[in-house]
């Protein structure tokens, strides 16, 4: 989590961080781990020197989705990147009385809040596994990409985007029409295992254009 701020920090400054990103907490509810993830939180915004920071769980609306679960925390992400709306803990009466929780903001309503420009994507484990992605907004991305790229390169990147965005309008309203389309299809672009050749020497899958090499040289042989 700590080097996941102090990039940040060294690539958007100390304002952006304190005043302009937000935490996508992985949000177990349980006892030890809300103290001790909520611990990390609050002593790295210390270190940071971050008052009031938000943090946000899209656990409490949809569960633990186990794999894609990062996937759950980029989402909600980008809809507070888009929106600036900061998802509050609604499935909460309060914040339990020992999580750590000085520095932070574990709102329990939705409320509206200024341009973001970073989000800290958590996941935290009992094992002692604390892994962080940095996440810029897509404006803070933009900016970065004209200043290495140039004008002309991204006007003709905004022209291909335009009927990507058409798309994207469109699926939206009717997916706010709860019309969905289903995009997994059963049994589609599957590899017919009969044809899958496999020997001590490689494996040869149909559609693969090389053949999978297989271990034949002992990479321990000065130890065994």
């Amino acid at each position: 989590m700590a080097k996941s701020v102090a990039l940040a920090k060294a690539i958007l400054g100390d304002e952006a961080v304190q005043q302009r990103s937000f935490i996508l907490a992985h949000g177990s509810s349980t006892p030890q781990n809300r103290v001790t993830e909520s611990l990390i939180y609050d002593r790295i915004a210390s270190i940071f020197n971050i008052k009031n920071w938000p943090v946000v769980a899209p656990k409490a609306f949809i569960g633990h989705t186990i794999g894609p679960v990062s996937g759950d925390q980029v989402a909600m992400a980008l809809g507070v990147f888009a929106h600036n709306i900061m998802p509050g803990i609604t499935t909460i009466d309060k914040v339990a009385d020992d999580v750590y929780d000085e520095r932070l903001n574990i709102a329990l309503e939705h409320w509206q809040c200024p341009e973001m420009d970073v989000a800290f994507i958590n996941s935290k484990g009992f094992g002692g596994n604390n892994a962080t992605a940095t996440l810029f907004s897509p404006k803070v991305t933009v900016d970065m990409l004209v200043k290495r790229y140039g004008d002309d390169a991204m006007v003709k990147y905004q022209n291909k985007l335009v009927q990507v965005e058409a798309m994207q309008q469109s699926y939206q309203a009717k997916a706010d029409l709860g019309q969905f389309d289903i995009i997994y299809k059963f049994g589609d672009g599957l590899i017919d295992d009969s044809l899958i050749d496999i020997s001590q020497d490689a494996i040869d899958m149909p559609t693969f254009k090389h053949v999978i090499e297989l271990p034949k040289i002992n990479p321990f042989a000065d130890m065994v």
